[in-house]
């Protein structure tokens, strides 16, 4: 009978990084709800996006669900509100413009997740607590919630028309006046705090 003695050699075991996992498994996830929405992107295909076992999306985030809102939590507004309050308009539209290129969003997973009442309901939340609340809180009197609500509204509007469900004029060749109007009401509405 052969045992190994102390002196083997033993076999070289690949070591677990677990946060890379969570990280790779998150982007996969990000690319997928935003172009694919919650009902229609399975636990298997954003495993397989992000080159890891599927068990492992359970390990991590307990659920799609807990997936789906850890996603979320990618998105964050408050580095744009440490910006110049003056150049808000500006900032946020260049801010936009930088990570929509690419059609991947927060905004588009919220909308095309919106049938599913569990992606609704963390949608919803997450757009209230972690944008909205934010954005009242840093406008401030007079009505920092009603102006944070326009703004969403503005923008809701713009991006779902320019990316989710197109329309011509929002091409790039009539872009450039979408852009000027939208920063300019968008800073007209930051502004009415100042008056």
């Amino acid at each position: 009978m052969y045992a190994s003695g102390p002196d083997e050699p033993k076999k070289a075991t690949r070591e677990r990084d677990a946060e890379r996992t969570r990280t790779e498994l998150i982007n996969a996830a990000w690319t997928l709800f935003s172009t694919r929405g919650f009902a229609h992107t399975g636990v298997r295909e954003v495993a397989e996006l992000a080159g890891v076992n599927p068990a492992l999306v359970i390990r991590y985030f307990g659920s799609k669900e807990g997936l789906f809102r850890e996603t979320l939590e990618r998105a964050d507004i408050s580095p744009i509100l440490r910006g110049d309050r003056r150049r808000f308009g500006a900032d946020l539209m260049a801010a936009v413009l930088g990570s929509q290129e690419d059609s991947v969003s927060p905004l588009a997973m919220m909308m095309l997740s919106a049938a599913d009442p569990m992606a609704h309901a963390a949608s919803v939340e997450f757009f209230q607590t972690k944008l909205i609340a934010p954005l009242a809180r840093w406008l401030g009197p007079p009505d920092g919630e009603g102006r944070a609500a326009r703004i969403s509204i503005l923008w809701t509007g713009f991006l779902t028309n320019w990316k989710l469900l197109p329309i011509r004029s929002l091409d790039q060749a009539h872009l450039a006046s979408t852009r000027r109007w939208l920063e300019t009401t968008t800073q007209a509405i930051v502004d009415e705090g100042e008056a």
